[in-house]
């Protein structure tokens, strides 16, 4: 992923093998706590805002109210993990932090997109355990993996054009391709 950043900024690594590794495992905890978060909203969230809302005797729209709010709360946690990964993985040596990103959104809305496409796919023409046997599972979550590392480095690509757009009409914190600083 790192390696594939700099490619779509169009700049050579030049931090050491230690530091790229530290900065890969780094950005893998960090996407992990925040996907770990993501999943806790949608799959607890619903049986806490049911619990919640029996004890404290409020009524079904509060219940309700939770289950509409839980999938714009779980992309919370999504996007921002989409954004560390353009953040920290292209080897620029002026960054800008934000938020939420072009990229990411559309990173994000590839990944929900291709997931659930992934998804009915499987449910509808799997053949990989009759193919596979018990390694059809492996099968299934690596594709998944290749769909989602696909998905982050269209985004990435995306942030990458639009700062290369901003410097060619000279923008002063945007980088041209190849340049690690503005």
């Amino acid at each position: 992923m790192i390696s594939t950043l700099n490619t779509a900024y169009h700049v050579r690594e030049g931090r050491s093998f230690v530091k790229v590794g530290a900065i890969a495992v780094a950005l893998t905890i960090a996407i992990s706590i925040c996907l770990m978060l993501a999943l806790a909203v949608v799959l607890i969230g619903s049986y806490l805002a049911n619990v919640i809302g029996a004890a404290l005797h409020l009524s079904e729209l509060f219940v309700l109210g939770w289950k509409i709010v839980q999938w714009p709360a779980a992309l919370f946690f999504i996007v921002p993990s989409f954004s560390l990964v353009y953040y920290f993985g292209p080897d620029l040596k002026e960054r800008h932090w934000y938020w939420v990103t072009p990229g990411s959104v559309f990173g994000v809305m590839l990944w929900l997109a291709a997931s659930a496409g992934f998804r009915s796919y499987l449910h509808f023409f799997s053949t990989y355990t009759k193919t596979y046997g018990s390694l059809g599972a492996v099968i299934v979550l690596l594709v998944w993996f290749y769909v989602t590392g696909l998905a982050f480095l269209i985004g990435g690509e995306i942030n990458a054009a639009i700062e290369h757009a901003a410097a060619l009409r000279e923008h002063p914190e945007a980088k041209a391709p190849g340049q690690k600083a503005a």
